[in-house]
């Protein structure tokens, strides 16, 4: 290879490579600043700019690469868990209950997300529980397993994820939900084992 054709090359690698990290760590930036500018509550995160004119173009640029779009926090608040109570990864090779009781929202939602932030492929079709099609107790209380295997009762499939996401959708909250969201009792994500 002659000289000329060494540096068109060494140019082309050069390009291809510096586009891959800048593009990642943008990626990555955008992740930090939006994760850091969030409301825990327990292994809930939430951000009230989400949606809002208030969002910075770090929660808004994670917003477009995680979520596609979303509405300001009068209409919904969305909280997602990448971690259980305990604070570990969520992991498909894992066994969970969500646990919880009915939140002051009009309408709220639960679903699944695998890593590529897409619903998670299943033979049952079956992606989330509302309030609508949740079963409750007698004290109004529910509880969801996520699992590779089959259980009974409420149950929300993981297929061949490796690790997964929970989004909790509030529509139209309270004000006591708007005012604190980083104290109002969430859904309780409970590991109960792995394999």
């Amino acid at each position: 290879m002659n000289k000329t054709a060494k540096i068109i090359v060494g140019t082309l690698i050069a390009l291809i490579l510096g586009s891959v990290i800048g593009i990642g760590s943008a990626v990555a930036a955008f992740d930090i600043v939006a994760n850091r500018l969030s409301i825990n509550n327990g292994p809930w995160q939430t951000s009230l700019a989400v949606g809002s004119q208030q969002a910075d173009p770090y929660t808004r640029t994670s917003i477009a690469i995680h979520y596609l779009l979303a509405l300001n926090q009068s209409e919904v608040i969305y909280y997602n868990a990448y971690k259980d109570d305990n604070g570990d990864p969520l992991r498909s090779d894992c066994t969970y209950r969500i646990e919880g009781k009915t939140l002051e929202t009009r309408w709220w939602s639960i679903t699944a997300y695998g890593t590529d932030d897409f619903l998670i492929p299943n033979e049952l079709n079956r992606y989330s529980y509302n309030m609508d099609n949740v079963k409750y107790d007698a004290d109004n209380n529910f509880v969801i397993y996520l699992s590779k295997t089959p259980k009974t009762g409420d149950w929300l499939p993981l297929g061949d994820q490796k690790t997964f996401s929970l989004s909790l959708r509030l529509y139209n909250p309270g004000q006591l939900i708007r005012d604190h969201p980083d104290i109002v009792e969430l859904p309780h994500i409970i590991k109960e084992g792995c394999k």
